[in-house]
């Protein structure tokens, strides 16, 4: 009797033990599906926050994972020694780029690696990160303001126009940061672009402003959805179709909630107007020596958006070192080169730029993001694709198919370079591999 129950009693303990490493399992698996949603709406990658998850699911003892993450939602199966296999899921609710977020988050999740804390210890501390605030509202304001202002001068603006882009572009943070609390994005879009774009037109109408096109330009960068855009077709190229094509529809809609905004305005002023707002500036600041402008603008407001996407003050100065080889390479392609199509130039930058922040990346233990996102914003199709709205507008189909072709152009060129540096780097790192494992076999035997 005394040994039947002591076998009873042994059976429940493991029973019990059974079920507290169950639990375990199913919290590990929530604390990686909470840092692979922190790392997609902080600006990481898709193909980033699936290995963050895997990773951090084998260091606590998983013994087979497989992820799937789009830009709305995570999917995690992992398998443990005890034969126990459990399938979560995460909704992603939020898209925005917080890099300064984004690193900490990323750095978080390679000490949880290397430490295999206890999971609800980690997932308080991930809570903690997750709610700290990176950056005021006004260092923002002020960020995208010198931006625009500086990307505004790179399209051939005058400072006139660069002014009032960078007021214009404050008022769209303010509006944007107002807007989104009480409506939806396409809805907030679309108020904004009004709004930002009949500040430009009421001070080009006074006499204020050289160039309503490039005002225009300048102040709605920060609304385009150009890194989305490229997101999408690099995750299209690479076989990720169903998230590509998400990512995709998202960045449509959003393209379209600007273009309606800005069309209304021009609609609703175009007596105030008239042909200026396809007007096309021949020459910028500094005449001939406007290429050199151009690299220093550019320089500048990838100073300002830098700021605005929070990166970390000691990461700013390779951010905009790798805006000046973007720069440099399509100035000299362009104006030395005589290279006229825009996908070989993009194309050609993006590679260079792509590659330097994987090198950097891995040096200094940071996402490749923080370096690559000030450096591709000089390349996003912005005029083309304002000259497509304004051209729909004033019933001229041609131009608009044409300006749209151009800026499709130049996104897959920028979507392509990136690409190719993603084979190259993966590629590289399975040579490094095998010799490493090839070594140490022959070590052992």
């Amino acid at each position: 009797m005394k040994n039947g129950k002591s076998k009873e009693l042994i059976r429940i303990e493991a029973l019990e033990s059974d079920e507290k490493r169950e639990d375990e399992h199913e919290d590990v698996i929530e604390l990686a599906l909470e840092v692979g949603r922190a790392l997609i709406e902080t600006g990481g990658e898709l193909q980033r926050a699936e290995y963050a998850a895997e990773k951090l699911c084998r260091a606590y003892g998983a013994v087979a994972t497989d992820t799937y993450a789009t830009g709305t939602v995570i999917i995690l199966t992992a398998e443990f020694e005890n034969g126990n296999r459990t399938t979560r899921s995460v909704r992603v609710r939020k898209d925005s780029v917080d890099l300064r977020a984004l690193e900490r988050i990323n750095a978080l999740s390679r000490e949880f690696c290397e430490t295999a804390p206890p999971p609800d210890e980690a997932e308080r501390r991930l809570k903690e990160v997750i709610a700290q605030k990176t950056a005021p509202l006004w260092q923002e304001i002020a960020g995208v303001a010198l931006g625009s202002a500086g990307m505004t001068v790179a399209s051939m603006g005058s400072l006139l126009d660069g002014f009032i882009a960078a007021v214009a572009a404050a008022l769209v943070i303010s509006l944007n940061y107002y807007f989104s609390r009480v409506v939806g994005k396409f809805v907030t879009t679309a108020l904004t672009a009004f709004l930002a774009s009949t500040v430009c037109i009421l001070f080009y109408a006074v006499g204020a402003g050289d160039n309503l096109p490039t005002m225009i330009i300048g102040e709605i960068l920060v609304l385009v959805p150009g890194l989305t855009i490229l997101a999408a077709m690099r995750d299209m190229l690479s076989g990720n179709v169903e998230s590509g094509a998400t990512r995709f529809l998202q960045s449509v809609l959003v393209a379209f909630g600007l273009a309606l905004g800005i069309a209304l305005a021009l609609l609703v002023f175009e007596p105030l107007v008239g042909d200026a707002m396809n007007a096309t500036v021949t020459q910028g600041v500094g005449g001939n020596a406007f290429p050199v402008v151009r690299v220093a603008a550019s320089v500048m407001g990838a100073l300002g958006f830098s700021l605005f996407f929070h990166i970390e003050y000691k990461r700013i100065p390779f951010a905009l070192a790798n805006v000046f080889v973007t720069m440099l390479i399509i100035c000299l392609m362009e104006y030395v080169g005589g290279v006229n199509q825009v996908f070989f130039r993009t194309l050609a930058a993006s590679f260079a730029v792509t590659l330097i922040s994987e090198i950097l990346a891995t040096k200094l233990k940071a996402p490749a993001v923080v370096f690559l996102t000030s450096a591709l914003l000089p390349m996003l199709p912005g005029t083309n694709m304002y000259l497509f709205m304004s051209y729909m507008v004033s019933g001229e189909y041609g131009l608009m198919a044409e300006n749209l072709i151009t800026a499709f152009q130049g996104a897959l060129g920028i979507a392509c370079g990136i690409l190719a540096v993603g084979v190259f780097a993966t590629g590289i790192r399975k040579f490094v591999s095998r010799i490493h494992f090839g070594a140490k076999n022959k070590t052992e035997k």
